[in-house]
C-alpha cells in the first residue's frame, strides 16, 4: 500500500474543512438582504420614517447576528433609520431676519406702546395709572425717535441723483 502524495492529502484536507465550514453558514447576508428588501419597499413607497412599518424593518435589521460579516451594513441602516425616526426639534416662531408686520424695531417699538396704553386704560387705581402713563410717555417718545431713524426699503437716506 502506497501513502498519498501530501499535496494530495493536504488539498483533501483543505476541501474537507470547506464543506464542513458550509454546514455553519453565516445567515447575517440571509437576513440583511431581507432586511434590505423590506426597506427598499418602504422607501419607494415614501413611508413616513415614523410609519409603523418601518418598526419591523428595524426588528430585521437588528436579527442580523452581532458576529455576521453582515453585521457592519446593517448597523448602518440601524442608524440611518432611528437618526430619521427621531422626534425633529419644533420650529421657531420668529426667524431672524424675517420680514412683514411686526419685524421691524418700529413695528415692534409701536406694538409695546399700544400694550401699555391698553393696560393703563384698563387699571384699576389712579396710582396704576400714573405711573403706566410715565411709561407710556417714554415708549412713545422712544418710539419717535426710532421712526426718525428707520428707512423704508431702498431709501437709506443716501440720494443717487
Amino acid at each position: 500500500m502506497r501513502i498519498a502524495h501530501p499535496r494530495h492529502s493536504a488539498a483533501l484536507l483543505l476541501m474537507g474543512l470547506l464543506v464542513l465550514s458550509g454546514c455553519s453558514q453565516d445567515p447575517g447576508p440571509e437576513q440583511l438582504a431581507k432586511a434590505e428588501g423590506r426597506y427598499q419597499e418602504l422607501i419607494n413607497q415614501g413611508a413616513a420614517p415614523q410609519d409603523p412599518a418601518w418598526t419591523e424593518v428595524v426588528a430585521e435589521f437588528e436579527a442580523v447576528p452581532k458576529d455576521s460579516k453582515s453585521r457592519p451594513e446593517a448597523d448602518k441602516r440601524l442608524a440611518a433609520l432611528k437618526s430619521a425616526r427621531e422626534k425633529l426639534p419644533a420650529r421657531p416662531l420668529a426667524r431672524p431676519g424675517a420680514t412683514g408686520p411686526g419685524a421691524s424695531e418700529v413695528d415692534s417699538k409701536r406694538a409695546a406702546c399700544e400694550n401699555l396704553a391698553k393696560k393703563m386704560g384698563e387699571a384699576k387705581t389712579d396710582v396704576t395709572r400714573d405711573m403706566l402713563r410715565k411709561v407710556l410717555q417714554r415708549c412713545q417718545t422712544e418710539l419717535v425717535q426710532t421712526e426718525a431713524k428707520s428707512h423704508p426699503p431702498g431709501e437709506d437716506g443716501a440720494d443717487l441723483h
